[in-house]
């Protein structure tokens, strides 16, 4: 009877964050673990395998304790897209475009993906976003990033 009052969305919540942990543990199972402090490949993928499995476990427990829960809402494709679409992007553009064109087509698709999407403000983003990533990785850390396609 208890599993007929259970609240959905941390009962599926729960059962992919298991499934997810599990199969990024299982299969760091095929690399070498290493120690804390020379990791090998598997180290990281286990420990956060994991912690995604005690969330995921944490979430399935807390689901059986609630009875009055409202029913997932619908996904809203949208934002989903717009965001996954604007990392895609920043991750194809970054080696021919460049850091700063990068940073800024990021900017301005991922805030295609909210609700109010202003001009003005995503205009602001998109200078200041590139200038402090370019602060931040180009120069604090040295790290050898193209800003622009001709440098």
């Amino acid at each position: 009877m208890a599993f007929q009052n259970r609240d959905r969305k941390d009962f599926n919540a729960g059962v992919l964050y298991i499934a997810i942990g599990g199969f990024f543990a299982g299969f760091a199972t095929n690399y070498p673990m290493g120690t804390a402090v020379r990791m090998g490949p598997a180290y990281f993928p286990t420990i956060l395998g994991g912690l995604l499995i005690f969330l995921g476990l944490i979430l399935l427990f807390r689901s059986f304790g609630t009875t009055d829960a409202e029913p997932p809402s619908k996904t809203h494709w949208r934002p989903l897209l717009c965001i996954i679409g604007a990392a895609c992007l920043f991750a194809a553009l970054i080696g021919t475009a460049g850091m700063v064109i990068a940073a800024a087509v990021m900017m301005l698709v991922g805030a295609f993906g909210g609700w109010d999407f202003r001009w003005k403000e995503q205009l602001i983003g998109m200078v200041v976003m590139p200038a402090v990533c370019t602060g931040i990785f180009y120069y604090g850390l040295g790290l050898p990033f193209k800003l622009f396609p001709w440098s």
